[in-house]
């Protein structure tokens, strides 16, 4: 293995472990809110998932890898290997300086800010593919929490209509079987047995007497499937940097598997290990929620963030999870933490020219040390 391959092998497990550390809290993050588990159980849960997705990832997302493998770079772009570790690394020390300070920042965003200030400073202000980082990836980037607030907000309000009864958390399905009369000619009636009715009826899991399912189980399902949406959606565009830096070494790319299932060991190891902290800013320091609203603001997320990593849009799922949850509080009227939200949203727009202030950093480093 030659020093390059393991230049690029460290800062991709970088990448992948403060992914991991920072991101599996918007999966499993309204399970802790909303006292459905704690914070272990919900971690480990967040991490089984992850890694689902980021194998799955391989074979389903291959829009998104061919958005950040050839498309945030000109055409006529002659990309560098000092380049491509230096664009890794600094989204890699963004994100690990900011979970370290419990802020939930998106990879996605730190990638796009190396990349554009690693690429300026490495090719030339034309060396980007400016239309491709606005219209695939900034636009998405902005609208996306907009969207996932406003919809779970609306979700939330339509949610008290149809079941007004806090108390009442769970689906219950009662099955009637109807007779039919009918009077027959001499006097008689006739009994037939009709055919069952199926209803579904809202009530309260602790009183309930017929088949049923919980909001609780719904909540486990939609927190899983956001912790296999989030992987699906990050796990190729970490690949595609990590994939480019090989080819530019020089090395032989025969299979790009083995290099996923590297960033998603990674991602796994950042979730289990660091993923406490910002999961706790997340669940508990943002606004008060319920089950029942923590199950919305996680089926709101993997309903946007799992599409967008099939069209190539690269939504950030940290905005989008975080957006749900701020619209928790405005479709419940709950308080919102402030300074909290603040912090985060500070941390949100700095996280572009700080990424790439980062990135430019290692490129002039690895100049220094004769690598290009």
């Amino acid at each position: 293995m030659t020093l390059s391959i393991v230049l690029v092998s460290a800062v991709g497990l970088a990448i992948a472990y403060v992914n991991g550390a920072n991101d599996v809290s918007k999966g499993i993050a309204t399970l802790v809110g909303s006292g459905v588990t704690d914070l272990r159980r919900a971690a480990l849960w967040g991490t089984l998932w992850t890694g689902i997705g980021g194998i799955t990832a391989a074979f389903l997302a291959h829009a998104m890898l061919q958005t950040f493998g050839k498309g945030l770079l000109a055409q006529s772009t002659h990309a560098t290997f000092a380049a491509a570790v230096a664009m890794i690394a600094g989204a890699a020390l963004w994100v690990g300086i900011a979970t370290r300070r419990g802020l939930p920042v998106s990879t996605t965003h730190g990638i796009v800010g190396s990349v554009a200030g690693v690429a300026s400073v490495a090719y030339g202000i034309h060396g980007v593919n400016w239309p491709v980082f606005g219209g695939k990836i900034i636009v998405p980037l902005l609208l996306s929490p907009a969207v996932s607030l406003a919809m779970t907000a609306i979700a939330i309000r339509l949610m008290r209509i149809v079941i007004p009864n806090p108390a009442f958390d769970c689906m219950c399905v009662e099955v009637a079987q109807p007779t039919i009369s009918v009077a027959v000619g001499n006097g008689s009636v006739l009994t037939a047995i009709g055919p069952p009715q199926v209803h579904l009826e809202s009530c309260s899991s602790s009183a309930k007497t017929s088949p049923g399912i919980t909001v609780n189980q719904l909540h486990w399902l939609t927190s899983g499937a956001t912790s296999f949406a989030r992987a699906l959606n990050d796990t190729p565009k970490m690949a595609a940097l990590v994939l480019g830096a090989v080819v530019l070494s020089g090395s032989t790319l025969e299979s790009s598997l083995a290099y996923f299932i590297a960033i998603t060991v990674g991602m796994l190891a950042g979730s289990w290990l660091a993923g406490r902290k910002v999961t706790e800013v997340l669940a508990e320091k943002v606004t008060r929620m319920g089950h029942q609203e923590g199950f919305v603001a996680n089926l709101i997320t993997a309903a946007l963030v799992g599409p967008g990593a099939a069209f190539g849009l690269p939504m950030s799922t940290t905005h989008v999870a975080s957006g749900a949850i701020i619209g928790v509080a405005v479709g419940r009227g709950n308080k919102i933490n402030r300074r909290t939200v603040r912090d985060m949203l500070l941390a949100w727009v700095i996280t572009l020219p700080g990424a790439g202030l980062l990135g430019m950093a290692v490129l002039l480093g690895l100049r220094a040390v004769g690598m290009r």
